[in-house]
C-alpha cells in the first residue's frame, strides 16, 4: 500500500502474560509524532507527553517511555514516585525552597528540578505516559555511566538519585568540620548514638535524610585482646545478601559423642556451608533431649600430629579429608571457656589415634589430677576391651596402696606431655598437681589458644585404634533451597562475620592489623525503608543472577525485635513499591509495581504502560523482586502502630483461580496501551 506522507517504523518488545514477549513492528505516519524534539543524545529542553484519550487519567498512573534499554530507569522512578511524602514534597513545590545550587557534591539543583517537573507530569492526571528524555540527559550529564542506551542496574541508579537529591536539597549551605573523638565510645550507647546522629545532621539535612536515612551500629572485636570498637553510621538503604548458587557435595563427618556411640555421617553440604550451618542441621536430624556443645576440627596430617579447630563462621568443607566433631561439656561462646586436645600415642612423635577435645569452664584450672579423673574415662574407648582398662586402673590403685608410691609416672599406664598447638617437642607434665599453663593465658580466642596433651602409653598392646570402634553410620543432606524468607536475609545482614585478610582492622591496643569480627545492627530505622536484594553475583570470572524465590511480607513486616536500641519505638512496615527484574543479567527487563494511595489500588508499570492490577498475595513469593520500598506505620498516642491506608488492598477483589495474575506479571492491557509515542531521532534497541 503506497503512502503519500513520510512514515516511521517503530519496533518494540511487548510483554504479555506468563513472561511471553512478542516483537511488534509499527509503521506510523509522521502526523502521529508530536513534541518529541531532541538531539539524539538523550537531552532535550522539555518532556514529551501523550494521552490515550481526551479523558483524564488516574493521577500517578502514568508510564515512562523506553528510550532504548532504559527500563531500569523507569522502574526506579516509578518506585520513588509512589512514596507519598516524597511525592507531596515535590508536588507542593517545597523542594524549590531547599534547592542548594552551590553544593559541589550535587548537580547544582538540576536533578531536583528534573525530578520535580517529572513528578508533576506523572501526577497531573493528564497523561498516560511521559517521555523522560530530559531526565535521562541530566542523569547522563552528571553520571556518565548512565549515558547511552545500554542496560544498567536499577539499584545503582536509585542509589545515585537518592544521593544526588539529598545533596541538591541539602539545607546545610556550609558544612561544618566535625572532629571524630574516640573518647565518645566511652559514653553510654544511647548518648553516643544520639551524638553521632546530631553530628551527621549538622552536615546533612534534607527531605531524603528526614524520610529515608537510618542509623546502624557497627561493632568490631579484636580476636587477640578483645578490644571493642563501636561506631554509629547512617544509611540510606540496606543491601540484603542472598545465598549463592551452589552445588551440593558430600563430606564425611565423624561425631564423637560423650555418652553415646560415635556416629559417622555423610553430610551433603555446599562450598559455603559454615560450621554453624552444619551444627544446626545435625541437631535438627538428631533431635537430642538436651543441649549439646560441639567443636568441629579436621586433621591435616595422616598421623594426626596436628589439628585445625574450626570457628562457627568457618566453611565446614575440607576436600579429601574427614571432618571431626567433638562433643564437649561447656558452651564455648561463654567468655573464659577453654579447650584442650588429648592425643593417645604409642611413640612420642607418632599419634596412634584421633585426638579428643575437652572443655574447661571459666575459672577452672587444668591439672594432672583432672586429666586422670576426666580424660581417662573417655580414653577407655581406645582399649582392646573394657576389662583391660578396668584392670589397669585397679592394678594402678592397688600398687599405690601397697607401695605408698607418690610418683604419678609409676602408678599410671601412660606418661603425660603438654605443649602449644602443632608442637613437635611437648614437655613432660611434672608429677604434681600444679596448674598446667595454656600457651597464652591472656587470650580469649578459644579456637586458637588451646593446649595439646599427649598420653604416651607404656604398653602398646593395651591400645586399639578408633577404626575398630562400632560407628553408627547416617546420611544427611542439606535440602536444596527453593525459597528464601525476607526475614532470613535481614538476619544474615546482621550476622557476625570475621574480616578477611584484605579487610583487617587496626587494633589500637595490639598496634597492628587483626582479622576482627564485625557485626552490623539496626539502631534507628527510617519512615521509608529501601531494601535491595543482592541478586547479581559477580566473581573474577563470571556474572550471574541469583534466582531464589523470596517470600516477602506485604503488610505488617515487624522489625521491632531487630532494633538493638533499647529505647526504640515499634517498627511495623507495609510494602508500597517493588522494582522487578526478569530474565538474565545480559538480556533482562525491569518493571515496577506500586500502591497508588490516591486511587487506593496497586498499579503495574511496564515502560510506557501503567494499569491497575490486583494486589500481591501476602506474602508475596517471587524470584523477580529486586528493590523493595516499605513505609513504616505511624503510631497512635499509646505508641501502637496505626493501620495504614493500604488496608484497602485487603478488600480489593482478587481474581478467581485461573484468572489474571497478580503483580508478578504484567497484564495484556499494560503491554498494549499508549503505544503511539515515537521519537524520530531515537534508534530503538532491544530491552
Amino acid at each position: 500500500m503506497a503512502m503519500k506522507q513520510k512514515s516511521y517504523i517503530w519496533c518494540e518488545w511487548i510483554r504479555f502474560h506468563w513472561n511471553i514477549f512478542v516483537f511488534y513492528v509499527f509503521i506510523l505516519p509522521r502526523d502521529w509524532i508530536r513534541g518529541l524534539g531532541g538531539n539524539g543524545n538523550g537531552a532535550s529542553n522539555s518532556y514529551s507527553y501523550s494521552s490515550s484519550s481526551a479523558h483524564r487519567t488516574t493521577p500517578g498512573a502514568c508510564g515512562l517511555s523506553n528510550l532504548g534499554n532504559t527500563c531500569f530507569m523507569a522502574s526506579a522512578l516509578q518506585c520513588l514516585s509512589n512514596v507519598p511524602p516524597l511525592r507531596d514534597y515535590f508536588l507542593n513545590n517545597k523542594y524549590t525552597e531547599d534547592i542548594n545550587d552551590e553544593n559541589p557534591l550535587g548537580t547544582r539543583g538540576n536533578l531536583a528540578l528534573a525530578v520535580g517537573e517529572l513528578m508533576k507530569g506523572m501526577w497531573s492526571g493528564e497523561y498516560s505516559s511521559i517521555n523522560p528524555r530530559k531526565f535521562k540527559g541530566i542523569i547522563g550529564q552528571f553520571a556518565p555511566r548512565f549515558n547511552g542506551y545500554t542496560q544498567q542496574d536499577a539499584h545503582e541508579l536509585m542509589a545515585y538519585m537518592l544521593d544526588g537529591l539529598h545533596e541538591d536539597l541539602n539545607r546545610v549551605k556550609q558544612k561544618p568540620y566535625i572532629q571524630d573523638n574516640d573518647e565518645d565510645q566511652k559514653l553510654p550507647e544511647a548518648e553516643y548514638a544520639a551524638k553521632s546522629w546530631h553530628s551527621y545532621k549538622l552536615r546533612n539535612d534534607s527531605i531524603i535524610v528526614d524520610l529515608m536515612h537510618g542509623q546502624l551500629r557497627s561493632t568490631l572485636v579484636c580476636p587477640v585482646c578483645d578490644t571493642v570498637s563501636i561506631k554509629f553510621d547512617p544509611f540510606g538503604y540496606i543491601s540484603l545478601p542472598l545465598p549463592a548458587k551452589e552445588q551440593i557435595v558430600r563430606q564425611t563427618v565423624i561425631v564423637m559423642f560423650l555418652e553415646r556411640k560415635w556416629a559417622k555421617f555423610s553430610l551433603g553440604i555446599t562450598d559455603t556451608t559454615t560450621v554453624e550451618d552444619a551444627e544446626r542441621l545435625m541437631l535438627e536430624k538428631l533431635q537430642p533431649e538436651k543441649k549439646h556443645h560441639f567443636v568441629f576440627f579436621h586433621v591435616p596430617s595422616q598421623y594426626h600430629d596436628d589439628i585445625t579447630v574450626l570457628r562457627p563462621s568457618d566453611k565446614v568443607r575440607v576436600p579429601g579429608r574427614e571432618v571431626y566433631v567433638a562433643e564437649v561439656e561447656h558452651d564455648l561462646s561463654v567468655k573464659g571457656t577453654r579447650i584442650f586436645v588429648a592425643y593417645n600415642r604409642i611413640k612420642l612423635l607418632r599419634p596412634a589415634s584421633l585426638p579428643m577435645i575437652y572443655s574447661l569452664p571459666p575459672g577452672d584450672v587444668l591439672t594432672r589430677g583432672f586429666l586422670n579423673d576426666h580424660v581417662f574415662a573417655t580414653t577407655k574407648k581406645f582399649f582392646i576391651n573394657h576389662k583391660i582398662s578396668v584392670d589397669v586402673a585397679a592394678n594402678s590403685n592397688d600398687e599405690d596402696s601397697m607401695n605408698g608410691s607418690n610418683s604419678a609416672d609409676e602408678r599410671e599406664p601412660y606418661k603425660l606431655f603438654a605443649g602449644p598447638p602443632g608442637t613437635q617437642t611437648p614437655l613432660p607434665i611434672p608429677p604434681t598437681d600444679e596448674p598446667i599453663a595454656f600457651p597464652n593465658e591472656n587470650s580469649h580466642d578459644v579456637y586458637h589458644n588451646f593446649l595439646q596433651i599427649s598420653f604416651q602409653w607404656k604398653d602398646s598392646k593395651l591400645f586399639n585404634n578408633y577404626k575398630g570402634l562400632d560407628l553408627i553410620e547416617r546420611e544427611m543432606t542439606v535440602s536444596t533451597r527453593r525459597k528464601v524468607f525476607l526475614e532470613e536475609t535481614l538476619d544474615w545482614y546482621t550476622k557476625k562475620e570475621q574480616l578477611g585478610e584484605q579487610d583487617s582492622w587496626y587494633c589500637p591496643k595490639c598496634k597492628k592489623h587483626e582479622r576482627a569480627t564485625k557485626q552490623l545492627d539496626m539502631w534507628k530505622l527510617p519512615e521509608i525503608l529501601v531494601l535491595h536484594l543482592k541478586r547479581f553475583q559477580y566473581t573474577k570470572w563470571s556474572r550471574e543472577k541469583l534466582t531464589w524465590e523470596v517470600v516477602i511480607p506485604v503488610r505488617g513486616l515487624d522489625l521491632t525485635n531487630k532494633i538493638v536500641n533499647p529505647n526504640h519505638e515499634k517498627a511495623i512496615y507495609d510494602l508500597i513499591a517493588v522494582s522487578r527484574h526478569y530474565g538474565s543479567m545480559s538480556g533482562g527487563h525491569y518493571t515496577a509495581a506500586a500502591f497508588n494511595d490516591h486511587a487506593q489500588k496497586w498499579y503495574d508499570f511496564n515502560d510506557s504502560s501503567a494499569s491497575a492490577t490486583y494486589p500481591p498475595t501476602d506474602p508475596y513469593e517471587s524470584s523477580d523482586p529486586y528493590i523493595l520500598v516499605y513505609r513504616r506505620r505511624p503510631l497512635d498516642s499509646r505508641g501502637e502502630p496505626l493501620e495504614p491506608e493500604t488496608t484497602a488492598i485487603a478488600s480489593q477483589a482478587r481474581p478467581k483461580r485461573g484468572a489474571a495474575p497478580s503483580i508478578s506479571s504484567a497484564t495484556t492491557s499494560s503491554a498494549s496501551s499508549s503505544r503511539h509515542q515515537v521519537d524520530e531521532n531515537m534508534e530503538m534497541e532491544e530491552d
